[in-house]
């Protein structure tokens, strides 16, 4: 209970610095940013050697994917269709 009172005011708050006629995609947006970890690197735990080699594996596969980025906001227009 009391995470969701904490993500409700976060999203109240939010909501109240926004502008009345801001665009949804603008909230969107703004959430995103909030859902950013909020550590900095120095308080986080260093990365194990397996964390490191599955890292590695990921980058590399997607510099070796083919197909460029899609934006958030084109994959969300295509969900409305």
């Amino acid at each position: 209970m009391e995470i969701t009172m904490g993500v409700k005011n976060t999203i109240r708050a939010l909501l109240e610095r926004l502008p009345d006629d801001c665009e949804l995609e603008d909230a969107i947006d703004q959430l995103c940013l909030l859902e950013a970890p909020r550590q900095n690197d120095a308080e986080m735990e260093p990365l194990t050697d397996a964390q490191r080699r599955e890292l590695a594996r990921r980058l590399d596969l997607l510099d070796s994917e083919s197909e460029p980025d899609v934006p958030w906001r084109e994959v969300l227009d295509r969900t409305r269709r």
